[in-house]
């Protein structure tokens, strides 16, 4: 009879321990969050703003975007707008993974929804936006990239490890902790799995088998937040700002 296979967890002793390598090594281990798919004042916001508790991206979605989201910022100079697509609203072929911008979109539609939807944040959030892309899905088509420079853009941000940290000058600025179980229940993922994401992405720059100046991004979606998101996310925060080594970046300053 063999011995029952047992998954290693990954546990706030393993995140302390990493975060004192990084102190000991005198580097911080820089963090930066994102919230997706924000249009309105809601409850969950709410929630969100109390719990983030410093500098946070709000990626919000022009063709949604209502008039109650700027005046519940208020009072929050610390929270930046960047752009989640236009209407978050799939334009992939059969058989192509979900996309706004594959590459398979004609061109000019591409153009037109990236330019009205900058226009349209830039009209209600003034200079708290970013001219940065956040494609939904996190996909987006090469040739809708190569357009984002001369469309204003000046920084693109997906998820998982970037590959170089400038892609046709654009600032590349990922995220690679997702606390949704997007491909299970649609619910939290779990602490031991975020820990591992967090811990493993941050070892894997300190070790620099991944771009080691690659701020570790949180990225959370708050409208389908259950409770168990909301408290792993309060513990998170309380956590990491005990930790020395470990520095909050205000996305400004991510971006360059």
């Amino acid at each position: 009879m063999t011995d029952p296979i047992t998954t290693p967890t990954t546990d706030w002793d393993d995140l302390a321990r990493e975060c004192d390598a990084w102190g000991k090594a005198g580097r911080a281990a820089t963090w930066w969050w994102r919230d997706d798919d924000a249009v309105e004042d809601t409850a969950a916001l709410r929630t969100l703003l109390e719990i983030s508790h410093g500098p946070i991206a709000l990626a919000v979605i022009p063709s949604g975007l209502q008039p109650s989201l700027a005046p519940a910022l208020a009072g929050r100079p610390d929270v930046r707008v960047l752009q989640h697509g236009f209407a978050h609203m799939n334009h992939a072929q059969a058989k192509e993974r979900k996309s706004e911008f594959p590459d398979s979109r004609d061109g000019g539609a591409v153009t037109a929804d990236l330019t009205a939807g900058m226009d349209r944040l830039r009209m209600a959030f003034g200079d708290r936006l970013l001219p940065v892309l956040t494609p939904p899905w996190n996909r987006i088509g090469g040739s809708a990239v190569a357009r984002l420079q001369s469309l204003g853009y000046r920084g693109l941000s997906r998820y998982l490890p970037r590959p170089a940290e400038w892609v046709a000058g654009l600032k590349l600025v990922n995220t690679h902790v997702d606390v949704i179980d997007w491909r299970g229940n649609r619910g939290f993922l779990g602490e031991s799995p975020c820990l591992a994401l967090l811990a493993g992405h941050l070892e894997n720059r300190r070790l620099g088998q991944v771009e080691p100046n690659e701020p570790t991004g949180l990225l959370t979606h708050h409208l389908v937040h259950d409770p168990a998101t909301w408290r792993f996310l309060e513990k998170l925060r309380d956590f990491l700002l005990k930790q020395p080594a470990a520095r909050l970046l205000d996305p400004v300053v991510a971006f360059g």
